[in-house]
C-alpha cells in the first residue's frame, strides 16, 4: 500500500515551491520540436518563480529503453526537496513519476497526451497492467482532451480535461504578406500548409494524394520523417524540412488553411495553433480533433484517411468569403488553450494536493 504523500503546501511558505517534471517528451538538440508545449508549461511556471527540475530525454537517437533509463536515473538523483512530481506522459513514464514521487513522499499528477493511453497502453495484458497501475496510484489525472479522458478513463480513473498551454503572445493573427516575405513564398499563391511529423498517424501521405488535382492551391509540408520521401515522390506539394518551435508561427501565418488529416490524434495542439493564428483548418474527424474543430465555424471536418473528401474540403475553402469567416472564428474558439488560463487551471489541480502553486 503506497504511503500518503506530506502536506506541503504550509511548510512551503518560505521558500520556492520545487516540482519535478519526469517526461518523455522533451525538445533535444537532434528533435528540437518534440513536447514544445511541455516545455512552454516549464517555463511559464518557472516565470512564476516556481522551481522546476526535468528528467527528460537527452536525445532521441537513443533506444526507447535507453532514453527511460536514463529518465529514471536523472528523475531519481534529482537533489533536494520537492514539493510534488508532475509526469508527462500517463504511460510508461508515468511510472516513473510515480516511485520518484513515493520515495521521496510527495504528490504525483500524471498528464496523458493521447498515444500513452490509447497506444502503449493497449499492445499487450502487461502494458496496460502497468498503465492501470500508473493510472490508479497517480494522486491526479489530467488529460488534454475529452477523448483523451475517456481512454483514461477505460483504465480505471477520471482524469480532468486541461488542454496544454498556447503562447497566444506568439500565436495570433499576423500579415500574411509580411510572412511570405520573409519565408520566400509567393504572395499570390493559394497555400495548404501541413506541418508536423511526416509520421503514418498524422497523414502527410492523404495530404499529398488530395493535393493532386486539387485547383489553384500550393500544398506545402513542412517536416521531417519516416514518409518524407514518399511525400516528396508524390509531386503534389513542396516540401521543406522540419523548422523549430519558434518558426511555427510564421509558417502558419504564411498560409491560407491549414490541413490536419490525423489518422489519430490525442487533441492536435497544430489546429489549435493555427486557429490562434485566425487561419481555418480542414481536419480529420478523430480523436480530440472534433473538440478544437467545428465543423463549418472554424474549420471542416473529412472522414479519416480520404483523401477525395479532403481535397473537396480544400476546394470549398478556395472560395475567400468563406475563409475569412472561418478564421475570423479561430482565436476566440481557442482562447482557453492560452499558457495562461492553462497554467492557472494547473494550479488548481495541483492545490488540491496541497502544493500551493
Amino acid at each position: 500500500m503506497d504511503a500518503a504523500p506530506e502536506p506541503t503546501a504550509a511548510g512551503a511558505a518560505h521558500r520556492p515551491i520545487r516540482l519535478l517534471f519526469v517526461t518523455s517528451l522533451y525538445p533535444t538538440p537532434d528533435r528540437p520540436q518534440m513536447g514544445a508545449f511541455v516545455a512552454r508549461r516549464v517555463d511559464e511556471l518557472r516565470s512564476r518563480g516556481v522551481e522546476v527540475v526535468v528528467a527528460a530525454p537527452s536525445n532521441y537517437s537513443h533506444s526507447i529503453l535507453r532514453r527511460h533509463l536514463g529518465i529514471l536515473h536523472t528523475a531519481l538523483t534529482a537533489r533536494g526537496r520537492f514539493d510534488g512530481v508532475e509526469g508527462h506522459v500517463v504511460y510508461p513514464t508515468g511510472l516513473i513519476a510515480w516511485l520518484a514521487a513515493r520515495l521521496r513522499r510527495r504528490p504525483v499528477l500524471l498528464y496523458a497526451h493521447g498515444s500513452d493511453v490509447l497506444v502503449a497502453a493497449r499492445k499487450s495484458r502487461l502494458h496496460a497492467r502497468l498503465a492501470r497501475f500508473a493510472v490508479a496510484h497517480a494522486d491526479a489525472r489530467v488529460a488534454n482532451s475529452f477523448w483523451v479522458a475517456d481512454a483514461v478513463a477505460a483504465l480505471g480513473r477520471t482524469a480532468q480535461v486541461i488542454p496544454p498551454g498556447v503562447d497566444l503572445d506568439r500565436f495570433k493573427p499576423e500579415d500574411e504578406g509580411a510572412a511570405r516575405d520573409r519565408l520566400g513564398l509567393d504572395h499570390d499563391a493559394r497555400i495548404a500548409l501541413f506541418i508536423g511529423g511526416l509520421v503514418q498517424i498524422k497523414g502527410p501521405d492523404v495530404f499529398a494524394e488530395a493535393m493532386t488535382g486539387a485547383k489553384g492551391w500550393l500544398g506545402i509540408v513542412v517536416g521531417d520523417g519516416p514518409l518524407a520521401d514518399r511525400v516528396a515522390a508524390s509531386g503534389s506539394v513542396a516540401v521543406y524540412p522540419a523548422v523549430s518551435p519558434d518558426q511555427v508561427p510564421e509558417w502558419l501565418t504564411a498560409a491560407d488553411i491549414v490541413v490536419v488529416p490525423s489518422r489519430g490524434e490525442g487533441l492536435g495542439l497544430a489546429a489549435v495553433e493555427a486557429l490562434a493564428c485566425g487561419r481555418p483548418v480542414v481536419a480529420s474527424n478523430v480523436g480530440g480533433l472534433p473538440e478544437v474543430v467545428h465543423d463549418g465555424a472554424n474549420g471542416l471536418l473529412v472522414p479519416v484517411g480520404d483523401a477525395a473528401a479532403l481535397r473537396v474540403a480544400i476546394e470549398r475553402l478556395s472560395e475567400e468569403p468563406i475563409r475569412t469567416a472561418l478564421g475570423k472564428a479561430g482565436p476566440g474558439s481557442v482562447a482557453s488553450h492560452g499558457i495562461i488560463e492553462v497554467t492557472d487551471s494547473m494550479a488548481k489541480a495541483w492545490r488540491r494536493l496541497g502544493v500551493a502553486l
